[in-house]
């Protein structure tokens, strides 16, 4: 059917998919999933709750993989990120999901991937170089001010 629909899916592929369903429970394996990302998600909302400053908002997703952050007005998630790389820490920067171009205060994370007790880290260190760069962007407009 995938094959006569669109023309591009490998034949290959379609036996190898085919070969999975016939062998496995698909369902089974689609509810056992369900219930490990939707733990991993709560844990991210929750960590989210506890340790991310006054003026960060988040989505909390009734579906999918990840979940969307808006931080506050100034902050670059492009910015971020070079530090949060820094600590071993990643997450896509919303910029480049949006048509208009004033969203770079936004970022994606994802909870899919994570056991939960590395998902409460990663979101502790992520607050941490979110309060530096706050910081960071306080101490330019005290500077900017005096300058004037």
């Amino acid at each position: 059917v995938k094959q006569g629909a669109d023309l591009h899916s490998s034949t290959f592929d379609q036996l190898v998919a085919n070969e999975y369903m016939e062998q496995y429970d698909i369902d089974a394996n689609i509810a056992r999933i369900l219930v490990a990302y939707r733990k991993r998600r709560d844990v991210m909302v929750e960590a989210l709750e506890v340790e991310m400053p006054e003026g960060v908002t988040f989505s909390r997703p009734e579906g999918g993989l990840f979940l969307w952050v808006t931080l506050p007005e100034g902050i670059d998630a492009r910015k971020m990120l070079e530090l949060a790389l820094k600590r071993n820490l990643a997450f896509v920067p919303g910029g480049s999901f949006f048509p208009e171009k004033n969203r770079e205060n936004t970022l994606r994370l994802n909870f899919s991937n994570m056991p939960e007790e590395r998902i409460v880290e990663g979101v502790r260190r992520l607050a941490a170089v979110l309060k530096e760069c706050m910081a960071n962007a306080a101490a330019a407009s005290v500077e900017e001010s005096a300058v004037k």
